[in-house]
């Protein structure tokens, strides 16, 4: 019955039209039949019709008036006008009417049936043919989404900003709801939430084990992953049921560099009235992630670059280029709204001799050490730098003098007790260590030379007042 084609016959001759009735059964459609006008709108709201063969002449209403009426909440069906009074004006008047064809009584049921058989024919072709523009239209629709993404990818450096484009992307070329982006993190192996849309302020986990979970499933199969059914899916029925998701449908799109898995794309919630993803979905979904994972590996390459430009190579900590970057722009913040600012600088005590007895790897192994205790005694908006060979600065600001000095005592002191681990003709020994410092709090005024001047002569008074001690600048 669901793949019958519904014809309906409007006539007011009942043996006729019950004879049609047979014939059109007997060559496999299912017809119903109306003997009024009124009659075939009540059979037309029950049902939808392939065709429609209406009489010119009912007893309540013309057929022409009928097939205009009709035309206009069914424009895909198919009208065929049959009278037993032809003339030309009103064969003229059906056929501007959108009827497809117009037959006189008494007619050969062979050409009925040919008629018929064309009519639905027609109508298929013109539904074939709307569908199609109405896929080329989806098509053009989506196709100009994923060149929008292609143009913005480019310009995004970013990992945040990159992930907020994409999911927002996403949402749209998919027409779903809700939309997750996720990268591994290479020193926990876990996957960290970048970007979310459409979850509101519903819980999301910001972090999930690779592995664990439906992300973390995908990120460690590396495979694409199209669930149309959760409950039925065997994969998951073990899984539990997750409140957040409106469907049970979604796709999970692995990120992947070569063979390596370095994030998720996650899309759920289809919009559409089937409200199941498909595989033109995935298509889709996968020419986003393919963009996505090239640029989030030209983003990571411009970080690992400018890290390496600002970054001391063998203690991990900012070089001197970067100290002279931020001293110039900490010094204009503190000019500008009167923060206050300041300035410690270290020298590792005897680094020389460090250096002659023990060799210039215990030397780089003191430079780390020394290094870490400093970094681990700071906040995270202070900036230590090497300034080059032994010495070390670190720019404090927001921190008046008196509060640097207690910094600087305390990183002094830790250092006096840490024992550093060297390694001596094969043999692990201990080494004791201990640093010298300065600080020196900026004034209103004073020069970036004149203020770097201050601090190293407070290092010096230290340096030639016995070391492992700090001095503030007076």
């Amino acid at each position: 019955m669901e793949n019958m084609k519904s014809i309906l016959i409007v006539d007011d001759d009942k043996l006729l039209s019950d004879s049609l009735k047979l014939v059109l059964a007997e060559e496999g459609y299912h017809a119903v039949v109306a003997h009024s006008g009124e009659a075939a709108v009540e059979a037309a709201k029950k049902e939808g019709f392939n065709v429609m063969v209406l009489d010119l002449m009912l007893p309540d209403m013309s057929g022409i008036e009928l097939l205009r009426m009709f035309n206009k909440k069914y424009p895909e069906t198919g009208f065929i006008i049959c009278t037993g009074f032809a003339s030309l004006p009103t064969a003229i008047e059906a056929l501007k009417a959108a009827a497809y064809d117009y037959i006189i009584k008494p007619f050969n049921v062979d050409h009925f049936k040919l008629v018929i058989e064309r009519c639905i024919n027609k109508q298929e072709l013109i539904a074939n043919n709307k569908y199609l523009f109405e896929r080329l239209e989806r098509e053009k629709y989506k196709l100009e989404i994923i060149l929008d993404v292609y143009n913005e990818i480019a310009a995004i450096y970013d990992l945040d900003d990159l992930a907020d484009m994409v999911t927002g992307k996403a949402v749209q070329l998919l027409e779903a709801e809700k939309a997750s982006l996720m990268l591994i993190d290479d020193e926990s192996k876990e996957l960290v939430l970048k970007s979310a849309k459409g979850l509101g302020k519903e819980k999301v986990s910001l972090r999930t084990k690779v592995g664990e979970l439906i992300s973390g499933w995908v990120a460690q199969q590396g495979e694409v992953l199209l669930v149309r059914d959760i409950d039925e899916d065997p994969r998951f029925r073990s899984y539990p049921k997750n409140k957040r998701y409106k469907t049970r449908s979604f796709i999970s799109v692995p990120l992947k560099v070569e063979k390596k898995v370095i994030g998720v794309l996650n899309v759920t919630d289809k919009l559409s009235a089937a409200k199941i993803f498909n595989e033109e979905d995935i298509r889709y979904l996968s020419l986003i992630a393919y963009h996505t994972v090239a640029q989030i590996e030209n983003i990571r390459l411009c970080e690992r670059l400018a890290s390496i430009a600002v970054t001391d190579p063998l203690t991990g900590m900012f070089n001197h280029r970067y100290f002279q970057e931020q001293i110039s722009l900490e010094i204009m913040r503190s000019q500008r709204y009167g923060h206050t600012l300041s300035l410690i600088m270290f020298d590792i005590d005897h680094f020389k001799e460090i250096n002659d007895k023990n060799g210039h790897l215990a030397g780089d192994r003191v430079l780390k050490q020394a290094a870490n205790i400093m970094r681990d005694n700071i906040r995270h908006v202070d900036i230590l730098c090497r300034y080059g060979g032994d010495e070390f600065v670190i720019i404090l600001p927001n921190t008046d003098m008196e509060g640097s000095l207690v910094v600087a005592e305390k990183i002094r002191k830790t250092v006096e007790e840490q024992e550093i681990k060297i390694e001596e003709e094969g043999k692990e020994k201990s080494l004791k260590v201990t640093v010298s410092g300065g600080v020196a709090g900026y004034r209103d005024g004073l020069s970036k030379a004149d203020f770097l001047n201050r601090v190293d002569a407070t290092l010096y008074k230290s340096k030639v007042g016995g070391r492992n001690m700090v001095t503030g600048y007076k």
